[in-house]
This record gives structure tokens, C-alpha cells and sequence, in this order.
């Protein structure tokens, strides 16, 4: 085959693949009972725009509200704090020429820094209280999800056991991420200048042909990266490293009780596929027991079905050592129960949101046993290849029994909203 002839077949490859991979890296499921979700209140007077969920872009993902929502908060005011601070030291490090998107408004960072100040000194000062939340509903304009209702899921950081190096005990590797992992930017190619919606694809060169990169199965049932010095920590259960795959970071316990940290590094570019769909598809699982506890549960009963279940998912995740715990998209620590996930092409990251959902209530038996309604600001430090649309949002949890559990069984419809301080006239001459 002539150069003209391989620059075609290459160029054919990469735009069909485009459309095939997309990146993920979590789960979310149904709860573990069916959830009574009561109908929630569409954003005061908005309308959603004309258009389908594919059509969405930065410019229409934001509607500017005409009137706040009930401001309330249901979590520790230091909290809050915290995670606008994280937000507020990453943003000092930018480049001051930095412009986001809300919507169709292009907003300087500056504005962004002054309004996270501005909201972090007034919450010091009079708290979650109602004086606070007056202020905040005069003086900041709210940005709604064009979406009437968002779902919200949640995730969590996992606890593994680990070893530094491979025994009977530990034998399942935690890769770190492949040097011969290449990532394609389509946008880049003269022949794509004018499409702004096209995915990072990834693979990798055989002889001088861009090849898909090997999938889980081939990683985790062929050994397709053994012996190249890839295992970064040795974990007691596969199980346990694919959830981590789907959370994205966590939590290693080494033998000697020592920790370390673990992150996202990359990922192999193949599409995500859904474990609790091939298991009901297989029929393998009932639906009400569709949670993540519920589908560990089964594979724990059952490690006949583990291979053929894992690699239903040809995703991969590639990880790195982090200095500190569960790390977003955005470069900062992410925070419990006050950091959230959305789709960094429709919403800017780092800023102040404020969310209202339904959060789980167990019974002494940690079962579901009703939802209660709860509003809460939230900080948007983090994405995840789920987290797709004007429509979804994902909130992290922690770590720990009770935040696998929220995690693990929710799916909510809610509100989103962006806040902005509004910008003050100039005084008449």
C-alpha cells in the first residue's frame, strides 16, 4: 500500500473510531430498593431551548434564572469552606487572562475569584444562615442546568488491600499508565477545524498503523502488559480493582498498615460497558438487586462468571500514585459530600454550584428505607466519562461504609444551579 493510500485508510480509521470511543470511568446504578422519588419543581421560569440532548453545546447548556432558588444547606459550614478554598488556590495558579463559559456569557476569571471570595467571606461571617442566604439570592446571579431535572449519582473512594509486590496472596497488578498509550486529538486534523464535539481517541502504533489499544479482557485475562514494569501496587481481588476502575481513585492498604493513594492516570480509549447491563442481560441478577453492593455480592457468590463478566467491559483504567487522597478533574482534593462531577465541555470547572436532590435513609440494617429532600452547595471540581449532558451530575461521598452506600444506591432526579456574583453598575456621573 502507497503513503496516499495509508494516510486514507488512517484518516477513515481515526473518524469512525472517533464516534466508537469514549472515555469512562464509573458506574452508576439503580438503588439497592426502588427509590420514591417525588416529583421535584422545574427552575422558576425557564424553558429549556429548543434542542435535543445532542445538539447541546457550552452556549446553551446555561440559562441565566430570573429568580433564585430556596437556598438551604444541609452540611457543616467548614465544609463548604474548605472546598472553596481548593477551588480559589487552583484558580490563583491560572493564567489571569483565563475566560469560562456560563452559557452564552464569557466571564474573566476574575469575576469567578472575586465571586468564590466575596461567597467565602460572607459564609465566615453569618454562616448557613438565613441572613447568608438572603444575601446570596440578591446579590449572585443563578445559572440553571437547561435541563429541567438533572439525575444525580454518587460515587466513592474504595479501600483495597495491597502489597508492594506480587505473592499468592496479592497476584492481580495495578497498572500505571503505558508508554505506548497515544492519544489522538481528531480536532487538530485539518480535515475536523470546524467540529468542536469529537473526542480524544486512543491507541497505539503497530509497525506505522494507529491500532486500538488492548482491552480488559487482553490486560486482565491474557496478560497483554506483563513484564514491562507497568505494576505499581499488587491488590488480594480483581473484583475490587475493576470497582476502582469505575470510581477512578482510592485507597490502598499495604500489609505493614501503611496507605498510599491512587489515581487516574489514563485511560486505554475503548467504550464503557455496563457491568449491571450484561448481568441482567445474562440474566444472571435481578433487578432488585441492582447496586453496587448488590452486583459485588454476586460475583463474591459466584467467581465462575467473574472473567466473562469483567470483560463485558473492554474500558481500562491506568492509575498513578497520588500524594493525597481522591483527586478530580480539576486538580484539586476533592472534598466529601461537597464536591461534584459534571460535563467539563457544558459547565466550567471549579465554581460554586448549589444542588437539590434526595439522599438515601437507612434503617439499623443499612437499608434503604425512604429519600429526603436536601439542598446543598457543592463546588464542581471534578468529571467522569458517565458524567455526560446537561443532565447528570455525580456527587462524591468519601470513603467509608455509609459512602459506598449512598453511592452505590443513588440515582436522583434534582436542580442544578451556578452561582456568579452579579456585577455592580457604575456609579451615574
Amino acid at each position: 500500500m502507497n503513503q496516499n493510500k495509508v494516510r486514507v485508510a488512517t484518516i477513515f480509521f481515526l473518524t469512525i473510531l472517533s464516534f466508537s470511543c469514549v472515555q469512562e470511568k464509573r458506574i452508576y446504578v439503580a438503588p439497592t430498593v426502588p427509590a420514591p422519588v417525588r416529583p421535584l419543581p422545574s427552575p422558576p421560569l425557564i424553558v429549556p431551548p429548543p434542542v435535543t440532548p445532542a445538539e447541546w453545546t457550552t452556549a446553551n447548556a446555561l440559562i441565566k434564572a430570573d429568580a433564585p432558588p430556596d437556598l438551604r444547606d444541609d452540611q457543616p459550614a467548614q465544609s463548604l469552606i474548605d472546598a472553596v478554598d481548593l477551588s480559589l488556590r487552583k484558580f490563583a495558579a491560572m493564567d489571569p487572562a483565563t475566560v469560562l463559559r456560563f452559557g452564552p456569557e464569557s466571564v474573566p476569571l476574575s469575576r469567578v475569584v472575586d465571586s468564590l471570595s466575596d461567597f467565602r467571606a460572607k459564609l465566615a461571617i453569618l454562616g448557613l444562615s438565613d441572613k447568608f442566604f438572603r444575601y446570596l439570592s440578591e446579590n449572585y446571579d443563578f445559572y440553571s442546568s437547561a435541563a429541567p431535572q438533572v439525575t444525580f449519582t454518587g460515587y466513592y473512594e474504595p479501600l483495597l488491600r495491597g502489597s508492594r509486590s506480587e505473592s499468592p496472596r496479592y497476584p492481580y497488578p495495578l497498572y500505571g499508565r503505558p508508554a505506548d498509550l497515544v492519544s489522538v486529538d481528531l480536532q487538530q486534523f485539518y480535515f475536523q477545524k470546524d467540529r468542536n464535539d469529537l473526542p480524544q481517541i486512543k491507541g497505539r502504533v503497530e509497525g506505522n498503523i494507529l491500532v486500538p489499544y488492548f482491552t480488559r479482557e487482553e490486560i486482565d485475562f491474557r496478560s497483554a502488559l506483563a513484564g514491562r514494569g507497568l505494576e505499581i501496587i499488587w491488590i488480594d481481588s480483581l473484583v475490587d480493582i475493576f470497582f476502582l476502575h469505575i470510581q477512578g481513585s482510592g485507597i490502598v492498604q499495604l500489609e505493614d498498615g501503611s496507605r498510599i493513594y491512587v489515581g487516574y492516570a489514563d485511560q486505554n480509549g475503548h467504550p464503557f460497558r455496563s457491568l449491571g447491563n450484561f448481568l441482567l442481560e445474562k440474566k444472571l441478577i435481578d433487578r432488585s438487586r441492582l447496586s453496587l453492593q448488590g452486583m459485588k455480592a454476586f460475583l463474591r457468590d459466584h467467581p465462575e462468571a467473574i472473567p466473562a463478566a469483567l470483560a463485558a467491559n473492554p474500558s481500562y483504567i491506568f492509575f498513578q500514585v497520588n500524594e493525597q487522597s481522591a483527586t478530580g478533574t480539576f486538580g484539586t482534593r476533592l472534598t466529601p459530600w461537597r464536591s461534584i462531577a459534571s460535563d467539563p465541555r457544558l459547565f466550567p470547572l471549579g465554581i460554586l454550584a448549589w444542588i437539590e436532590c434526595e439522599k438515601p435513609v437507612f434503617d439499623a440494617r443499612q437499608r434503604v428505607v425512604g429519600w429526603e429532600r436536601f439542598g446543598r452547595f457543592v463546588l464542581n471540581q471534578d468529571t467522569g466519562g458517565a458524567i455526560r449532558g446537561v443532565d447528570r451530575a455525580d456527587l462524591f461521598t468519601g470513603h467509608g461504609e455509609l459512602s459506598e452506600l449512598v453511592a452505590g444506591g443513588m440515582k436522583q432526579k434534582g436542580m442544578l444551579y451556578f452561582l456568579l456574583k452579579k456585577v455592580q453598575a457604575p456609579p451615574e456621573q
